[in-house]
């Protein structure tokens, strides 16, 4: 009977693949979400910071002027007017 608990349990089956390709889909489907997604969407954050800090903290102007539409096509006209 001693030798009997002094034999080793048989290992685990190990983890099907099927899961491991599975997950694998799943994170490169996220990573591609993120970038189509995430990346636009962080480069229209961006220009609205800029914005900010380039017309109130730079030019000095009022905050809630920043993002009237009446606001830049004045500055588009000052920009591209023919002199």
């Amino acid at each position: 009977m001693a030798e009997a608990n002094d034999e080793k349990a048989p290992a685990p089956a190990p983890a099907p693949k099927k899961k491991a390709k599975v997950r694998k889909k799943r994170r490169r489907w996220v990573v591609l979400a993120l970038q189509w997604i995430g990346i636009p969407l962080l480069c229209i954050v961006a220009l609205g910071i800029g914005l900010v800090i380039g017309y109130v903290y730079i030019g000095k102007q009022p905050m809630d002027e920043v993002y009237e539409i009446d606001t830049w096509r004045h500055l588009y006209d000052l920009v591209f007017a023919e002199t």
